[in-house]
């Protein structure tokens, strides 16, 4: 009888806290909350397997989202322009990406950052900076998901931060030299990004609000991308600082790099499972073209998880969690 009062109160609890509809306080997803591959954990990536594109590429890029073993590749969306550079919301249940769809060609073409939910639906435009001759690429989310991070496309690149209704526009770097390639801290706290204001493209980090902005590598070579671990601790990146393009991690103090590749090929645009113990990123492969690939986060068992058709290149992933979506348009089975 006492195991049955205690069942059913644990349910009345559970119901209440469903009506009640508050949301909790945003945590920073924790091993304990999710692995890397526990249902609906999913890889967001950009692919122009589709093609021809306005301007005559092998392919026109659109936004797919598979599994993280690199199975049920399905197609978010479909259109004349070029859709790329997606991230997955810190839910799991929106994914951002900047699009030309608004002029998707001949050049100049205008890019915006758009907004849409995980399973493709209520695409929507969430800034307007081609307007401003400026163009917005490379989104990434506040750890909230309150707010999108992102870079402009003119040169000089500037930094900028943008409420996911579409306010509170701010330019948080202000300076002549390159400032682009931001990722937020998962605390919130800090945005890495890649900036050229001492001579050369390096890793720094300021403050959410692009305040102090601190140089972390001093490679001779370039040193771009940064991708914040799970925990806050590490920041994986890419370089050239041994010859080669290679993915590197460090301590999110600048200290102690580590080398995680050693392909002959070129390797960058890293990123994190959400558990932490890998590390997706893409890797140049025999075709000439990029794919995507996983790998442990010390660098070992690296897996190929895209195979496109000739002439084609899949990249830019994305890991999150997310809901395991029903079918939709096109699947292609993974490689």
């Amino acid at each position: 009888m006492y195991k049955i009062v205690v069942l059913l109160t644990v349910l009345a609890l559970c119901a209440a806290c469903e009506d009640a509809g508050q949301p909790g306080p945003v945590s920073v997803p924790t091993e304990s909350q999710h692995t890397g591959n526990d249902q609906g954990s999913k890889i967001a990536f950009a692919t122009d397997r589709d093609g021809p594109d306005p301007v005559g590429n092998s392919g026109n890029q659109e936004i797919y989202i598979m599994s993280p073993d690199g199975t049920d590749q399905t197609r978010l969306t479909n259109n004349l322009a070029i859709d790329g550079a997606p991230a997955l919301s810190p839910s799991g249940r929106k994914i951002a990406f900047h699009s030309t769809r608004e002029n998707p060609g001949p050049p100049p073409r205008a890019i915006d950052i758009y907004l849409m939910n995980v399973d493709g639906t209520d695409q929507t435009q969430l800034t307007h900076l081609t307007a401003l001759g400026l163009g917005a690429l490379d989104p990434a989310w506040a750890p909230n998901g309150r707010q999108v991070v992102f870079s402009s496309q003119v040169e000089p690149r500037e930094i900028f931060v943008i409420d996911v209704d579409g306010t509170g526009l701010t330019n948080l770097t202000n300076h002549p030299a390159r400032d682009a390639d931001p990722d937020w801290s998962p605390d919130g706290r800090s945005i890495a990004f890649t900036s050229s204001r001492d001579g050369n493209r390096e890793i720094y980090v300021m403050g959410a609000d692009g305040s102090a902005p601190t140089r972390l590598t001093f490679a001779a070579t370039i040193d771009e991308r940064p991708a914040w671990s799970i925990d806050g601790r590490s920041i994986a990146f890419n370089s050239n600082r041994d010859g080669n393009q290679e993915i590197y991690v460090m301590n999110a103090d600048g200290t102690e790099p580590v080398r995680l590749t050693f392909d002959a090929r070129e390797d960058a645009r890293s990123g994190w499972s959400p558990d932490g113990k890998q590390i997706v990123f893409d890797r140049r492969v025999e075709t000439g073209h990029f794919e995507v690939f996983v790998m442990n986060a010390d660098g070992t068992d690296q897996t190929r998880l895209t195979t496109s058709v000739a002439g084609a290149f899949s990249g830019f992933g994305s890991w999150g969690v997310g809901p395991v979506l029903p079918p939709r348009g096109p699947v292609i089975s993974g490689d």
